[in-house]
């Protein structure tokens, strides 16, 4: 059950992710928003689960990903998305995703936004905006793994770049910020720049997953 514990707080955060990008696409489906969430918690679930070499949460994983096909329209997309979540964690013949020099924050992050742009509606900007914001969260993520991804020979971004790291992920944030500002409604907009300063400033992963939370009202509000 320790894998899915510590999982949790990301699949909450998937649920407002997708119902958030839902409002930037003009939709609303709270079953699709459960449906990511459960194909969040599987995947996270089976990374978790490998790290802590548990049987249970193995099977866990399958079990919240057999509920979330089942709550999904398209198949494929879930289980393509749980072959990833495997590659990542486990691999194949020692080929694996979780790579250093920035590769296991792509694959994560443009995953994030590629699957939350199905769950919601295809679109460029969906995808940009969530592979951003998923890459940032990645590499903030990296820093209390520091020792532990150095010992295994994995060269994340905040190994390379050490305490230049934030002033990369600042540069990340305004220059993203910057371009997608015609792109979402005033008070969202604000939001995303200021929370998304903080926790990058403060290295604060956790907070920024629970930004989506408010972020789902605001745009409501905006939308009113």
């Amino acid at each position: 059950m320790e894998a899915v514990r510590a999982s949790t707080l990301v699949a909450i955060s998937a649920f407002f992710r997708v119902l958030f990008a839902q409002k930037m696409a003009g939709m609303f489906d709270l079953r699709v928003s459960m449906a990511f969430s459960l194909v969040v918690l599987s995947i996270y679930t089976l990374d978790r689960s490998f790290d802590y070499k548990s049987n249970e949460g193995l099977a866990l994983s399958l079990i919240f990903m057999s509920a979330a096909i089942s709550l999904s329209d398209n198949r494929i997309i879930p289980l393509l998305a749980l072959f990833i979540g495997f590659m990542y964690s486990k691999g194949i013949k020692g080929f694996k995703l979780k790579k250093g020099y920035g590769i296991k924050n792509s694959v994560t992050a443009s995953t994030w936004g590629a699957v939350i742009a199905f769950y919601s509606k295809i679109d460029g900007f969906i995808i940009a905006f969530f592979t951003v914001k998923s890459f940032i969260i990645t590499v903030l993520n990296d820093f209390k793994d520091l020792d532990d991804d150095l010992k295994k020979g994995i060269r994340t971004v905040p190994a390379i770049l050490r305490e230049r790291t934030v002033y990369f992920l600042l540069f990340v944030h305004f220059t993203f910020h910057g371009l997608i500002f015609c792109f979402l409604p005033l008070i969202p907009y604000l939001f995303s720049l200021l929370a998304g300063l903080f926790c990058i400033w403060k290295i604060k992963p956790k907070i920024a997953q629970t930004e989506f939370m408010i972020q789902s009202f605001l745009i409501e509000l905006s939308n009113a």
